[in-house]
């Protein structure tokens, strides 16, 4: 992960003991990231100037710049001045006592340090306490997994496979709009180039991906025509990934799969994602980019699931989510997954899979060439039933009304294709928003 700058000032006119205290038990509750940080606290703009000077060779995602004491406008403005493009969250703590002499005065000095950057347009984010108070770790973890995720999409590679099918107009994405608001580019391959290359690979540059198959299907032919080919192709994607540093996968499935290559994409899909290698059907760039801000927000990278709304109930507020291709790792343990045929062409190999119970944060990164971009958010519970379809499907009893949801996300235009993944990262997500600058709606209520 990328590296996070601790900048604690201080002006030691003030408690500068109490405030020597705070950054050091500050600094001891930071010590879980990749930080980067003075022995002692900064106390005039000069120390400040010297240690930026000392650290200039280091990239960093994000800075947390704790106002100990109050400290004017000169210690921000030198930070903004050396990292004009950097997040910076604004930390102050508590005054420790009243009735007497005015010990830090840290307040002032964060609004001090807001009024600044805000003037600068600099993105910023602020939490006012003491670092032993819940909701102060809390806002310091959002914002440096913000600032981090911020930073890896700004260097992410997605590979896009051919050319989205008939009418998916949505998966389509302006290549210049998406690298100025993530940073993000596309790297595109030719389908009937890549159909080429993976007939030509030999059983023992694909006999990994075939060994991961036969390990994680129930039921595979092993031998089987199908499986040699979807292997082959999963072989050559991971090729791709490491030869072009990918981070995310978009690429066209039908007709194609079936009627050149003679084999289902879902097997495909599904172990490349299993693999962390986020994969989008359909050619669905900004779907491919939602799965991978999902993968990035869990600590060890956990697979997404990308997949249609293609059911509701009311009478328990459920939403259904499936497609033919699902993570591994995701399916029930009481049913696994089974090696089927593709749902509508009937063509191996597809898996039959259900998603396991558990909490989980839906995602869209959303476009329209009028209102640009935004993040779409919504949460539930995953039910643990049988199979919905043939294919991949969840059954999601969802936070909102379900028929309040349908209602509001065909009215707002949101494309078919939302990720999923396990956990709560409703705040996470606001969090990363911020930094992006691009609108957030969250439908939980």
């Amino acid at each position: 992960m990328s590296k996070i700058l601790y900048l604690p000032v201080v002006r030691r006119k003030f408690d500068a003991d109490t405030a020597e205290k705070i950054m050091q038990s500050t600094k001891q509750q930071l010590s879980e990231y990749d930080l980067v940080a003075p022995e002692a606290s900064l106390g005039d703009p000069t120390e400040l100037s010297s240690y930026l000077a000392s650290v200039r060779d280091q990239h960093f995602a994000g800075i947390i710049f704790h106002n100990t004491t109050f400290t004017d406008a000169e210690f921000i403005k030198l930070v903004h001045e050396w990292y004009p493009n950097t997040p910076i969250l604004l930390l102050a703590p508590h005054e420790p006592s009243i009735h007497g002499w005015l010990r830090l005065n840290a307040l002032t000095g964060i609004m001090s340090s807001g009024n600044y950057l805000a003037s600068q347009h600099h993105q910023f984010d602020h939490i006012y306490g003491n670092p032993d108070e819940p909701a102060v770790h809390d806002k310091i973890n959002s914002f440096v997994k913000a600032a981090q995720i911020k930073d890896e999409v700004a260097h992410l590679n997605i590979g896009v496979v051919g050319t989205f099918p008939p009418g998916f107009f949505f998966s389509d994405a302006n290549a210049a709009e998406l690298q100025k608001h993530f940073g993000t580019h596309l790297i595109h391959y030719n389908i009937d180039d890549c159909f080429d290359q993976a007939y030509a690979l030999e059983p023992a540059v694909y006999k990994e991906q075939l060994d991961y198959a036969i390990a994680n299907f129930k039921d595979l032919d092993a031998k089987g025509d199908e499986t040699i080919r979807f292997v082959k192709f999963a072989t050559l994607m991971k090729q791709y990934q490491a030869q072009d540093h990918l981070g995310a996968l978009a690429s066209r499935c039908w007709p194609d799969f079936f009627d050149k290559y003679h084999s289902a994409p879902g097997a495909v899909w599904s172990q490349l994602c299993d693999q962390q290698l986020p994969t989008a059907m359909e050619c669905d760039i900004h779907g491919a980019l939602s799965m991978y801000i999902l993968q990035q927000m869990t600590s060890d990278h956990a697979a997404t699931f990308l997949g249609d709304f293609s059911s509701m109930d009311p009478s328990d507020n459920t939403m259904t989510t499936w497609h033919d291709y699902g993570a591994y790792s995701l399916a029930n343990p009481k049913y696994g997954v089974e090696a089927s045929v593709h749902p509508n062409r009937k063509v191996p190999v597809s898996p039959n899979m259900v998603l396991k119970p558990g909490q989980v944060t839906f995602l869209r990164v959303h476009y329209t060439e009028l209102d640009g971009y935004e993040l779409a958010i919504s949460r539930g519970n995953v039910l643990d039933v049988e199979p919905q379809f043939n294919g991949a499907s969840g059954r999601v009893q969802m936070d909102a009304p379900v028929e309040q949801l349908v209602d509001q996300f065909v009215e707002e235009g949101y494309e078919s294709h939302f990720a999923l993944v396990y956990g709560d990262y409703v705040d996470d997500l606001k969090a990363l928003g911020r930094l992006l600058q691009i609108p957030v709606k969250v439908y939980t209520d």
